[in-house]
């Protein structure tokens, strides 16, 4: 491949070698200097840029006949078959100008004059110029055949037109008939059929198919060019200067010396050929063919115009300055050079002109541009000569002013000494190629070799610009690259030349140790074309065959290229995940001694990481630290490295000393980059405080599934920071906190399991097991149940298990205390329970659970209710009824059974809550459970009801559940813990001496409610006259103010209504006494009790049952969800945990403690109807009096006979139900309101 070829697709603004359109492109024409070509088809006025063949617009007219752009490139004409012309603006694309139904319309054709502001419009026999600025036509020439094409010329002062017989020629101010040439005229192509040439017309003639040249003035033929094989459309071209034509016939395109008549040469092209275009500065054809537009370079016409006329010698202009000047100059000391002619020309009145040539030379080098124009120009006014033109066109194509630096150029090659024709062709090539139109400036070359005999200066200078040039190389002929600098070595070697020097001192270019440099390029050709194997083996051959020292510069610079190369070859196979590509790319680098490794080393650790190869990444990330141990990086890559590879103890710790190298690096980047990353020490205590926020809600021991031991808070936290997980978590918390991830692994860690169970003899407890563990327990039935429930926990993937047997530390009073409020809520935080049941075989059927003996327990009801997750053990430890489902207390039978055993809908279990809500429902299930000592029938109901201000004392009897009651009706105000009948307790005479007397109904006490069209009965009969609502009010007002009950010590403040009774009538039944008195409050009254009434002092019936008289809401009747929730539980992973609240620990039972609840409650400012409404009160108040006159089940109260105010409730056997009489007036009902202390 030649030279010229290589660099054809490197000349930067060449055009593409073709653009596809549609259609035929008959016409077209370059605007804009060049950069835009503008083409006609039938339907469309396209324009495209040159320099990519991108479409800018198009203009869609039907019928395209003609086309004409304006010489300032700013507007378009085109005319069409029905007689319309439009002006478009070049810039915008729209419509400035238009004439529709033009007469005539065949045959139309449109040129604009010189100036732009005038358009020719052919029309059958006439030419119509029109006034593109007024809008109207100024003048009409006449012909006597159609005419076919009108033309300005170059100066605009007349108009030629073309018949199929004739061409005429008026003047264009007044339109007269100036010369009439007979001559056939082509009408092939309307558009370029006839053309200007200075004083000539040049004309396709249609009968010989020959381009005639005829002199405009007279008429006259001068010449003529013949056109060979004419067939089919004939287009001709005229180039800027005048100096050639081209012209197109079918499928050839000629070009034709304007001077000598000699044929330049000839293009073949695969199609028909319907329109031609020369660029403005000829530097290439563009062919108008069927669907596409193709480019064709025109440097060898060009060329060989001059070449044509040169004599076979090759001579420099010669510059003749100071030799001190001269030697600064060649050894690029420009400025002290430049300084040196200043002074002289300085001190010189008239300097001469080669000294101001040699200045401008040196100024252009410096690319002082504007002063190295001005010394130019003055050079050529006080001597014209072909170095001062050379140097104006180097400054004009520096200044961007390509076509006049070349017509600089040109000016030196026709005036002067034709000698110097070789080195001005020469330098222009050079010129060119600064200008970045490499493919030009080398055909150039390629043809001065041809035809200049002494070539070796032009081999050099060649073989110079393939080097300047190769990096833009995009081809693979390297071989034959390399056989051209060959043959450009060995022509040095045989001739040394002036000129060479010349194009050094012009140019800067250096031709020292060009065999190197050769070689040098070659490799770097190598390197740009991505033949990076070759180029390295290249490289190491020049390193071997020169040393490195020769140009040791290059040789480091090159190779730190080649690193960055193989490196960012690296980096490509990595985003392709090529990764052992990637590597061997990483270690090419590394081979070439990077002068920084470290990145290259990290990279290459990280594809080693990507493909699993551990210990070749360690190692590499081991290399990057001994190369610089005092930064961070190294070790930042060996944490990651040994965090993928599981090593998270070794990763926690190089990821300390990267930490440590950031704080200690005094570079502020470093500090910078790594403010980001969080110290692993931090991350320790965020695990810690989640660590303990998790398990502060959790039983304070637990059994280690895995060991059998118990771990108190401490070890379990511990045994978590022991895992591989917490090491993991360490290592791969870098830069951000996950702590929904931390949560989750530390749940699930923590999840628990607990027992559910009746206990037996020999449980083993708290004081053995912390001696053993229970895996270690001796054989007995209780071991034997403890070891397996934690092996079944252990085999279900749980770490933690508890049981009330052996994870309570009884001789601790505080633990045993925690253990009795807190443990509902440890069964609702577990993860499941497991329920043991004793007595239960594999075998069993349907409805053991229901008759079995930890359906009867007091602890057990907590522990269900309390539980989320259930499964059922048989004795022999098979699930029960072989049940699969995940929760048994989703499972149908175990629902069944459940709500037959308790007698609740499992709606209503599952709705408990702990706390002081629904506590007549507690209160009912927890009568039917048995528990083997007295006081765990209160003990037992601690966590339901959340109290944590009473403490557990086993040994007093009966008294606990006295002393729960009234922490409860203290707590939450609700008397229906009163509605009871049996004996009473010994810890307050109002309260029960067992949980069984609430065995029954929990409404049966109350008022019954009054149904709405009643109670409106009731309301409309009381705004009567006899209705004293003043008195009714302050009756309201008065029960208001009452405080709930509320005990001090084992006595109670018990607000209600009361009427004493007077002396009673005893007499006995079969079922035992009966006492009755005819009462003013209540009639007659008949009571049932076991105690002598008789020997009792002032004896009163109460109504307790305030609440429902003022419509409050009854706590006992309906089961409500209480607003504490249960504690977090470990087992629900995506359950978030604010993070504020891991410092904010407190423990759940500190919050709830409601001890103060016995105190004396606050007395209200004012009563709650003082803010309501008048009508919303009176309404209250009415609704209140309907209440009082209901049957309702009064409490007795009998004085102690001690102190006056002190009395005791008198237990009965029965229910006293009575009602108001209706001449108890609302007075009376006013001044019985009191509180009685009950003890």
């Amino acid at each position: 491949m030649s030279l010229k070829a290589m660099f054809s697709i490197l000349s930067m603004g060449s055009p593409p070698n073709k653009i596809d359109v549609r259609g035929c492109i008959w016409a077209m024409t370059f605007a804009a200097n060049g950069k835009y070509l503008v083409t006609r088809s039938s339907r469309q006025v396209q324009v495209w840029r040159v320099q990519d063949g991108k479409e800018m617009a198009t203009m869609n007219v039907i019928g395209i006949q003609r086309l004409a752009v304006s010489m300032d490139g700013r507007c378009i004409a085109t005319g069409d078959s029905f007689g319309n012309v439009f002006v478009w603006d070049a810039e915008t694309y729209t419509q400035v100008f238009g004439i529709e139904q033009h007469s005539g319309g065949d045959n139309l054709q449109v040129d604009f004059s010189p100036d732009s502001t005038r358009l020719v419009i052919t029309s059958r026999s006439t030419a119509a110029v029109w006034d593109l600025a007024l809008g109207k036509k100024v003048q009409t020439l006449h012909h006597d055949r159609t005419v076919i094409i009108a033309k300005y010329s170059p100066q605009g002062d007349r108009i030629a037109t073309a018949t199929y017989g004739s061409v005429r020629v008026y003047g264009s101010n007044d339109g007269r008939l100036l010369v009439d040439i007979l001559v056939s005229h082509s009408g092939w192509c309307y558009d370029f059929s006839l053309l200007w040439f200075n004083n000539y017309l040049l004309v396709i003639s249609d009968d010989t198919g020959t381009i005639k040249k005829f002199e405009a003035s007279t008429g006259s033929a001068v010449s003529e060019w013949p056109a060979p094989n004419r067939v089919g459309c004939s287009c001709i071209a005229l180039s800027k200067h005048g100096e050639f034509i081209a012209y197109s016939t079918r499928r050839t395109v000629t070009f034709w010396d304007t001077s000598t008549h000699t044929l330049l040469g000839l293009i073949e092209h695969p199609q028909d050929i319907y329109s031609i275009a020369l660029s403005p500065g000829d530097r290439y054809l563009a062919l108008g063919a069927d669907a596409k537009i193709t480019f064709q370079g025109l440097s060898h016409i060009t060329d060989s115009i001059q070449l044509s006329r040169l004599n076979h010698t090759f001579q420099e202009p010669d510059i003749q300055i100071d030799a001190t000047a001269l030697d600064l100059w060649e050894d690029d000391r420009l400025e002290d050079a430049e300084a040196l002619m200043t002074a002289a020309i300085t001190e010189s009145q008239n300097p001469g002109h080669n000294v101001l040539v040699s200045r401008a030379l040196v100024r252009a080098r410096l690319q002082r541009w504007d002063t190295a124009l001005v010394d130019a120009e003055k050079a050529t006014e006080v001597q014209p000569s072909a170095a001062g033109y050379i140097a104006k066109g180097i400054v004009l194509v520096g200044m961007g002013k390509r076509d006049k630096g070349y017509q600089a150029c040109d000016i030196a090659l026709k005036h002067f000494h034709s000698d110097h024709n070789t080195f001005i062709l020469l330098a222009k090539a050079i010129i060119m190629f600064t200008a970045g139109e490499h493919g030009d400036a080398i055909s150039r070359v390629d043809d001065l070799i041809a035809t200049v005999h002494l070539n070796s200066i032009c081999y050099v200078v060649e073989a110079y610009i393939y080097l300047l040039g190769n990096l833009q190389m995009q081809t693979s002929d390297y071989e034959g690259a390399m056989q051209s600098f060959e043959r450009a070595r060995s022509q040095v070697r045989q001739h040394t030349s002036r000129p060479l020097l010349m194009v050094s001192l012009i140019f800067g270019w250096k031709f020292d140790n060009l065999d190197f440099t050769i070689q040098q390029r070659l490799c770097e050709v190598l390197h740009a074309a991505d033949r990076t194997k070759d180029a390295l083996e290249y490289f190491h051959q020049i390193t071997s065959k020169f040393g490195e020292e020769m140009h040791r510069e290059w040789t480091l610079d090159f190779s730190q290229r080649f690193c960055e190369k193989w490196e960012h070859l690296g980096d490509t196979a990595v985003d392709a995940e090529r990764y052992d590509e990637a590597i061997s790319h990483y270690t090419t680098s590394l081979s070439l001694n990077s002068p920084s490794p470290q990145s290259i080393f990290i990279k290459r650790s990280k594809a080693f990481l990507a493909i699993g190869s551990w210990k070749q990444a360690l190692d590499d990330a081991n290399q990057v630290i001994a190369l610089n141990p005092s930064l961070p990086w190294g070790y930042e890559m060996k944490h990651a490295v040994l965090h993928n590879a599981g090593d998270y103890r070794d990763a926690v710790d190089a990821l300390e000393v990267m930490v440590s190298k950031i704080v200690e690096s005094p570079d502020p980047d470093v500090q910078r980059l790594g403010a980001k990353y969080i110290n692993p020490s931090s991350t320790r205590a965020t695990i810690y405080k989640i660590v303990q926020r998790t398990i502060s809600h959790f039983p304070r021991v637990l059994i280690n599934t895995t060991t059998g031991c118990l771990h108190n808070k401490a070890d379990q936290a511990s045994s978590f920071e022991s895992l591989p997980i917490f090491k993991e978590l360490v290592s791969s918390t870098t830069t951000r906190v996950d702590n929904a991830r931390i949560k989750r692994e530390v749940r699930q860690y923590f999840r628990y399991v607990m027992l559910s169970h009746k206990w037996e003899e020999n449980e083993p407890l708290f004081q053995q097991v912390i001696l053993i563990a229970v895996y270690d327990l001796d054989q007995s039935p209780t071991h034997d149940k403890l070891q397996s429930f934690c092996k079944i926990v252990r085999d279900a993937g749980f770490n933690w298990a508890w049981s009330d047997t052996c994870c309570i530390n009884k001789s601790d009073h505080f633990s045993l205390q925690e253990a009795l409020v807190a443990m509902f809520r440890w069964y609702q935080g577990s993860a499941m329970v497991i329920v043991f049941l004793r007595g239960v075989r594999s075998s069993s059927q349907r409805g053991a659970l229901v008759n079995s003996i930890w359906n009867t327990r007091a602890w057990t009801l907590q522990e269900y209710v309390a539980s989320k997750v259930i499964h059922f053990y048989t004795e022999d430890w098979t699930l029960y009824l072989d049940l699969e489902w995940p929760n048994h207390k989703e499972s149908p039978e175990v629902i069944s059974e459940m709500e037959q055993a308790t007698g609740v809908s499992a709606r209503q279990l599952m709705a408990l809550r702990p706390g002081l809500s629904s506590i007549r429902e507690k209160l009912r299930l927890a009568s039917t459970r048995q528990t083997t000592l007295v006081e765990d029938a209160a003990y037992s109901l601690l966590g339901i009801f959340s109290v944590a201000g009473i403490p557990a004392m086993y040994g007093e009897g009966e008294g606990a559940l006295g002393r729960l009651l009234a922490h409860v009706l203290a707590g939450s105000g609700d008397v229906s813990i009163l509605a009871w009948t049996g004996e009473s307790g010994s810890f307050n005479s109002s309260l029960p001496t067992n949980i069984t007397v609430f065995n029954g109904p929990p409404t049966s006490h109350l008022p019954e409610p009054i149904p709405d069209v009643e109670m409106e009965r009731i309301i409309t009969a009381s705004h009567s006259s006899s209705f004293d609502l003043d008195v009714a009010l302050r009756l309201y007002d008065r029960l208001n103010e009452l405080p709930a009950p509320w005990f001090a010590a084992s006595r109670m403040k018990l607000p209600c209504i009361s009427f004493q009774l007077p002396p009673l009538s005893p007499y006995r039944t079969g079922s035992g006494r009966v006492y009755r008195a005819d009462t003013v409050a209540f009639g007659m009254v008949e009571i049932k009790t076991r105690h002598d009434l008789t020997q009792m002092k002032s004896l009163y019936l109460i109504h307790p049952w305030l609440d429902t008289l003022l419509e409050g809401e009854d706590k006992g009747n309906v089961i409500i969800a209480e607003d504490v929730m249960p504690p977090p539980s470990p087992n629900t992973d995506d359950e978030e945990i604010p993070d504020k609240e891991i410092d904010n620990d407190q423990e759940f039972f500190d919050a709830n403690d409601d001890s103060s609840s016995l105190a004396e409650p606050e007395p209200l400012s004012e009563p709650p109807s003082a803010h309501m409404a008048p009508i919303d009160r009176e309404m209250c108040t009415r609704r209140l009096i309907a209440h009082l006159r209901q049957p309702f089940s009064a409490l007795l109260l009998a004085s102690t006979g001690g102190r006056a105010v002190d009395y005791k409730r008198v237990a009965t056997d029965s229910l006293i139900t009575v009602r108001f009489q209706e001449n108890v007036s609302l007075t009376d009902f006013l001044y019985s309101v009191r509180t009685f202390d009950v003890l």
